[in-house]
């Protein structure tokens, strides 16, 4: 009985996505090519907020390469575009999938490392595209890693005193913060994975509070960005509605696949997650498209 229930929920999860799709793909007939950016968007921000790596890792090459961005308007568009879709993850995730204190002590040292990457350390344009292909190539490693990952005695809370594994975590999290300044991507990933292996935190509340470490830096970052001006809000207003409802459901998908790893059927079921996998490859085929764009053309 409980997989007939769990097959019909997966069954309307997955016709409401079609849906979506469907009436974005009809909306581009009426209101222009753009609209397929809410596509898009909806579809990054779902694997975002299911694994917390942050939209940046598709946002970036598809502004580059297919909206012929320079490569400082994208970075603007995709932090701007990612606050609003780990916000609505991290609202879905709710308060039982975040820990506090990391989520504390994250967020401000993740702030602090955006501000200077914006304002202090802001690094030239014509960096941005290959330091973005090898943050990409570290995240591709943070990935296969945590597929591989397996938690012994899984933690609800991390327990944090002030040591050097705590130290460590809020320099790794500043550091996180810098290159999601420079990339739109890094410190959620680095978070989560951080939490799994040192502090054994469940793998939901682990990936929970890393996305709302990414989204409060997204958020600061937009912040930042706005002081600055040059976001393509032209862009922007098409890939907000996309983020928002994308967010939502990659939050609902990956909770459903967390419940079931209590089934013996399904016990490695999220730990070994092909969509974690799929999207490790695509992460690695943007590194090796953006290098290559970069050092051959």
């Amino acid at each position: 009985m409980n997989n007939v229930i769990s097959n019909q929920s997966v069954t309307k999860v997955w016709l409401k996505i079609l849906i979506a799709i469907l009436l974005v793909t009809l909306s581009s007939f009426v209101f222009g090519s753009k609209i397929l950016l809410t596509m898009v968007a909806f579809i990054a921000a779902s694997v975002a907020n299911a694994t917390a790596i942050g939209g940046g890792f598709l946002f970036m090459p598809l502004f580059i390469f297919v909206y012929q961005l320079a490569p400082p308007l994208a970075l603007k568009l995709s932090i701007a575009t990612q606050a609003f879709g780990m916000t609505s993850g991290a609202l879905t995730w709710g308060r039982k999938y975040i820990d506090k204190s990391a989520f504390f002590i994250a967020s401000t040292a993740s702030i602090f490392g955006v501000w200077l990457a914006t304002y202090v350390l802001a690094v030239p344009s014509g960096f941005i595209k290959p330091l973005f292909a090898v943050i990409s190539l570290g995240v591709f490693f943070a990935l296969v890693l945590e597929i591989q990952l397996k938690v012994t005695d899984p933690q609800v809370k991390a327990n944090f005193s002030l040591n050097r594994v705590s130290i460590f975590y809020g320099l790794l999290a500043l550091a996180g913060g810098l290159v999601t300044g420079w990339t739109a991507i890094g410190v959620g990933e680095v978070v989560a994975l951080y939490l799994l292996f040192f502090y054994r935190l469940r793998l939901d509340k682990a990936i929970g509070t890393g996305v709302a470490v990414l989204a409060v830096s997204s958020i600061a970052g937009f912040i930042f960005h706005l002081d600055l001006g040059g976001i393509p809000l032209e862009l922007l207003m098409y890939t907000v509605p996309g983020v928002i409802l994308g967010g939502r459901y990659g939050v609902k998908a990956a909770k459903f696949i967390e419940s079931n790893i209590k089934q013996p059927s399904s016990e490695k079921l999220f730990k070994k997650s092909p969509l974690k996998l799929i999207f490790a490859v695509v992460i690695l085929i943007d590194c090796v498209v953006i290098l290559l764009s970069e050092f051959l053309f």
